[in-house]
């Protein structure tokens, strides 16, 4: 199994952006390379892609060179006090059928292959994390800078309210109802400055970067103009999601415990081949070395072919087989399972993003109508036939509908995330569609 990753690059997208503002694939850019989540990842991901070549190293011969040097010594005989021996040899080891470095081999190349869908798994997390700090910088900017022009309208309100107690043409409810909303917009507003704190430190953390360089643009441009087919979105989360991909390596590596456990049952042969010299040298030596060999030299060949079958061993190899088989069927109940979770998630994601969508139209038509009737209040107050309550409502209607409008938009982006992840799509290149200046 090979699995492509999608890597940015970096200098087309640096340069596709203003120099003054920070981009969302700037800020992933930037996340890629010092997100210490990321590059531990990365680093498991490479340690993990070694073992297929351990396994494979299994069904390859060994190859060795043993050499030794010995001397001994015999002071009180009469010839070959000192002998000095010396032999190498070459040696080759090779399997020819053995089921359990066969089943070692296949399971490695499923570690190695879980590795690539765990990268992606990572990437994917820190793209979403990203893009909810990034856009939930923006969101909250919005909110702080709502929630200042309700400060600052409830703030004229007051005033308004203790000058027109001054002379007689206020009351005191009117009073009353302007310092609550002022003292709530106060409450408000500090609220949203320390939200929109905790967000610009999330996305430091993330990312390394300084919150304050992101663009102040809308989050209004961010669509999603692709149509949402269900039973097209469920096959792609079916066949792409990466918790079902996950899912599968398991099943696979399921599938090597089988071959494990029953090599325990197979007979294991192995070729031998071998060539060495040995020879020995005695000091102070005389004719008798040549009598007793003491100098000659031998070469050595080996080759043989050894099967070992297993007969017995106590049951254990049984009931490791029969749990090995328990278990290959869990992992294809689990298959079963994260297919059935992704076309949910997939399902639900496109509900939302169409939601949203349908949401963000509403919220419009309700800003339009709310500050026609913030409007028609005030000149009914100007004649007479309002109260200054009225007002105040209308106004709270009207800045609402605004903040509403700001959650629509962020609650899209954080769905279309959602929809690219369970369909598994959300990687680097696909987050291009949040870049307004391209839609």
């Amino acid at each position: 199994m090979l699995i492509k990753f999608v890597i940015p690059v970096a200098g087309s997208l640096l340069l596709s952006s203003q120099v003054w503002a920070l981009s969302l694939q700037e800020s992933l850019i930037a996340a890629n390379i010092y997100n210490a989540e990321i590059n531990a990842a990365r680093s498991l991901h490479n340690a993990d892609g070694q073992k297929k070549y351990q396994g494979f190293a299994g069904l390859l011969p060994t190859i060795s060179l043993d050499g030794s040097w010995s001397k001994s010594d015999q002071p009180d005989a009469a010839y070959s006090a000192g002998v000095t021996r010396h032999s190498y040899s070459f040696n080759l080891q090779q399997p020819v059928f053995d089921m359990s470095k066969y089943a070692t081999w296949r399971k490695s190349v499923v570690i190695g292959d879980l590795a690539d869908v765990n990268l992606l798994i990572a990437q994917q997390k820190l793209i979403s994390d990203v893009t909810s700090a990034y856009y939930g910088v923006v969101y909250q900017r919005s909110v702080l800078e709502t929630n200042q022009r309700i400060l600052a309208a409830f703030s004229a309100k007051l005033k308004q309210a203790h000058k027109a107690l001054e002379v007689g043409d206020g009351t005191r409810l009117d009073e009353a109802e302007a310092q609550a909303n002022y003292d709530k917009a106060v409450a408000d507003e500090l609220a949203a400055e320390n939200d929109l704190h905790d967000a610009n430190v999330s996305f430091r953390q993330l990312t390394g970067l300084n919150a304050q360089d992101i663009s102040d643009k809308s989050m209004r441009c961010v669509r999603y103009n692709e149509k949402l087919l269900p039973e097209q979105l469920k096959r792609a989360a079916a066949t792409n999601n990466l918790d079902v991909l996950a899912a599968i390596q398991t099943r696979k590596a399921s599938e090597a415990d089988i071959l494990t456990a029953t090599s325990g049952h197979m007979p294991v042969i192995t070729f031998q081949a071998g060539y060495g010299k040995n020879w020995s040298r005695a000091e102070d030596g005389n004719y008798l070395d040549t009598i007793f060999g003491t100098t000659s030299k031998t070469d050595n060949t080996q080759i043989s072919m050894n099967i070992s079958v297993p007969l017995f061993a106590g049951g254990s190899q049984i009931s490791q087989s029969l749990e090995a088989a328990h278990r290959y069927e869990q992992s294809k109940d689990l298959v079963i399972d994260a297919r059935r979770r992704a076309e949910e998630k997939a399902v639900q994601a496109a509900s939302a993003v169409l939601n949203s969508q349908s949401r963000i139209k509403a919220y419009e038509r309700a800003i339009t109508s709310a500050n026609k009737r913030l409007i028609a209040t005030r000149y009914g107050r100007e004649i007479g036939q309002r109260t200054l309550i009225d007002e105040f409502n209308a106004e709270k209607e009207y800045f609402q509908a605004i903040q509403d409008l700001a959650q629509a938009q962020n609650l899209l982006i954080q769905s279309i995330v959602k929809l690219k992840t369970a369909t598994g799509s959300l990687d680097f290149n696909a987050m291009k569609s949040f870049n307004c200046g391209a839609l």
